[in-house]
């Protein structure tokens, strides 16, 4: 083989290697009728690419998993829409007034037959139902509004007083104050309601009377109308000399109040 040859060779081989590694550049001097055009950058499929299936788009208003409302047991209560007045109770009310009512415990029964997760619409309606005197309704409703929204503070609260004062039921009430206390420790109408179950009418619990309010207490703060309330426990107690250090705790946050320091000259004479 001369030496042309060889050169001619080396040449082509040259040519062939350049263009293998100059491809992609190579087509961006070509034009078509659109223009120029661009390179293809191809990205090879990674293992999870081929195995993903294709996600659909969404589209706005349609409901997705993650939007969808949660799946609650069936509501298995009294009727929400029915409206069952006891006379006694609804006996001050004019008919006008009883009208909007019954017309308030349809509307709210309507809506959370609708809308099972409409919380508020639980609460109202059983509010509404407590009034005209359907304490099993108003409990039903309430109970419903604690499966959906067990973290809730408000439904086991309005529990705790239906069963204490017009379903009576203690052990149930005193485990709906509780859970409305867990629920949340800084509502101190809970802390007081299960005090004064304890002292009046659950007999069995009443040494916890005091117990409930000390904790309370340490949760919020040193709460004025927790103080007050432990003051006044101490006192029906005949317990005057705790009774007294409270009243005087009460007076260290509200200086001007005359009825607490009347309460505190009476408290200082019987225990002379």
């Amino acid at each position: 083989m001369n030496k042309k040859s060889i050169i001619l060779i080396i040449i082509v081989v040259i040519l062939i290697v350049a263009g293998f590694f100059l491809r992609g550049k190579i087509t961006s001097f070509f034009k078509s009728d659109a223009g120029i055009v661009p390179p293809v950058s191809i990205t090879p499929p990674t293992e999870e690419a081929s195995t993903t299936p294709p996600v659909s788009p969404v589209t706005p208003g349609t409901p997705q998993s993650s939007q969808l409302k949660p799946k609650y047991p069936p509501y298995s209560g009294r009727d929400p829409k029915e409206v069952r007045p006891v006379p006694e109770e609804v006996k001050l009310f004019t008919e006008d007034q009883k009208k909007r009512i019954y017309a308030e415990i349809e509307n709210y029964g309507d809506a959370v037959k609708k809308d099972q997760d409409f919380f508020n619409g639980w609460i109202q309606g059983g509010l509404l139902k407590k009034i005209i005197g359907d304490f099993e309704g108003a409990r039903d409703m309430w109970e419903y509004a604690g499966i959906i929204r067990p973290q809730n503070s408000t439904s086991f609260a309005n529990l705790g007083e239906l069963y204490w004062r017009y379903l009576p039921n203690f052990p149930k009430s005193e485990l709906n104050f509780k859970a409305s206390i867990k629920n949340k420790p800084t509502e101190v109408a809970s802390y007081i309601s299960l005090s004064d179950l304890y002292f009046y009418s659950y007999s069995a619990q009443a040494a916890l009377a005091d117990d409930i309010l000390l904790e309370g207490l340490a949760v919020n703060n040193n709460d004025i109308n927790l103080m007050k309330a432990l003051g006044a426990l101490y006192e029906r107690q005949k317990d005057y000399t705790k009774a007294l250090e409270w009243w005087k705790k009460v007076l260290a946050k509200d200086p001007s109040n005359a009825e607490v320091s009347a309460k505190i000259k009476e408290l200082e004479e019987k225990i002379k």
